[in-house]
């Protein structure tokens, strides 16, 4: 019924599966190879959630192949929902289901937001009636490009996309990178920008749309930069389920009754059926309730010690039971990704396939796993004593970024030996759909 794009997801796969897997909705991890093989069409699914990421990394690995394969299937009757780069996937620049573009901001600094943001709700068949303002989350977002009464008057076709949230202020646990804003006095921020130049308010937050829906031929998009997946955040889970109920209303109930054993996460009260639901409040599954994996909760406990020692030296702190938030210095999103790859890791049921290929390849990915550890345990120490040498004494930035590259690649699209254990969890995690 519901198929998840994995690719080039990392972190925010994850949390969509988190949520998926909570709906009771039966679904299917699949990738961009499949998509060129047609799978929408052969499986015959009703939704493509598209995850946050990089949407330009989605498209490279779809190839023209896989997006046209993904533009038929809502051509013919499917719907998409795409967060954040799914969102920007979608754009005319992408998969071109919506004919808005993507905006920019003149700084990362204005990209590097995250926490809460109260909206203006508009009225919809996808929003819960009544609902008028909701504080939705919003984790490093992009933004649209919404055209103007001339632009619109010159491509009528962008004036039939619905807007069905706009951002309106900040709500009380938003962050620029690690600095919880609503803590600082007004009139800090106002002297920063005075002073530096330093907008550390985004624009975003001036009346810019967070969610917006339309239609392409008979099916149809719902493209959100708030992450309506994320978990204990009640008006983003309402509108979610909300838009699901709706999408799946003329669907066969009778199928709609639980999830693919394959990556069904078993625990109490986790997989209830979202139409017999008054309410859908998802949290973050617990690994605690299951070990299938010995040798990976082993390594998952010395991962923590990474985070452990992140905290102790003030790099890193815990913002939620998915998410740790971190100095701009330190590569945070590949930590969190791959903290969370290796937890679901942790509560795949078994399968003869995942057996024969930890057997055979998991001592090679544990020694990977601790050689990471160790760098990162390295690299964080010298990163805490740069910020303690005086400039004479100082560590050279070249052998830094040459040790964060090795880590974790590239600054916007990850790699390194870091992604390499996404990479090796990734497979681990698909192994169950066969």
């Amino acid at each position: 019924m519901i198929a998840v794009l994995w690719d080039a997801s990392p972190l925010w796969g994850h949390l969509v599966l988190n949520t998926v897997i909570q709906t009771g909705l039966p679904y299917e991890v699949i990738t961009a190879q499949e998509c060129q093989e047609d799978i929408l069409r052969k499986k015959d699914f009703k939704i493509l959630i598209v995850p946050g990421g990089s949407g330009r990394q989605k498209a490279k690995r779809l190839t023209p192949k896989g997006i046209d394969a993904i533009r038929v299937f809502v051509a013919e009757g499917g719907a998409y929902l795409g967060f954040c780069g799914g969102a920007g996937l979608a754009l005319e620049d992408g998969l071109a289901l919506c004919p808005w573009g993507r905006d920019f901001y003149s700084g990362r600094t204005e990209h590097r937001i995250s926490g809460h943001i109260y909206c203006d709700i508009y009225e919809d068949t996808l929003i819960p009636q009544g609902m008028a303002k909701a504080s939705l989350p919003v984790w490093w977002p992009g933004r649209f490009q919404e055209p103007s009464p001339e632009e619109i008057k010159a491509c009528p076709e962008k004036g039939n996309v619905r807007i069905l949230a706009r951002y309106r202020e900040m709500g009380e646990d938003f962050y620029s990178h690690d600095l919880p804003i609503n803590t600082l006095p007004q009139n800090t921020l106002e002297d920063w920008e005075n002073l530096y130049g330093i907008r550390l308010k985004p624009k975003l937050l001036e009346g810019q749309p967070a969610i917006i829906a339309g239609e392409y031929h008979k099916g149809q998009y719902i493209l959100s930069y708030s992450h309506l997946e994320t978990a204990d955040s009640k008006d983003a889970n309402t509108i979610l389920a909300h838009m699901l109920k709706t999408i799946l209303k003329d669907a066969d109930i009778s199928r709609l009754t639980a999830t693919s054993a394959a990556f069904e996460v078993k625990g109490k009260g986790l997989c209830k059926n979202i139409f017999n639901r008054e309410s859908f409040a998802p949290v973050w599954i617990n690994t605690d309730f299951q070990t299938t994996w010995p040798l990976l909760r082993e390594l998952h406990g010395q991962l923590q010690k990474v985070f452990q020692l992140g905290e102790d030296l003030h790099l890193l702190f815990k913002r939620a039971d998915w998410l740790y938030g971190w100095n701009t210095s330190v590569h945070g999103s590949q930590l969190n990704a791959l903290r969370l790859a290796l937890a679901r890791s942790l509560v795949l049921p078994g399968t003869d396939k995942r057996e024969e290929f930890l057997l055979s390849q998991g001592l090679h990915f544990a020694e990977n796993m601790l050689l990471f550890i160790h760098g990162t345990e390295n690299w964080i120490l010298a990163r805490r004593l740069c910020d303690s040498l005086a400039e004479d004494e100082s560590i050279s930035p070249e052998i830094m970024e040459s040790q964060r590259q090795e880590l974790f690649g590239m600054l916007m699209y990850g790699g390194g030996r870091c992604g390499e254990l996404i990479a090796w969890l990734d497979t681990f995690l698909l192994l169950g759909k066969e």
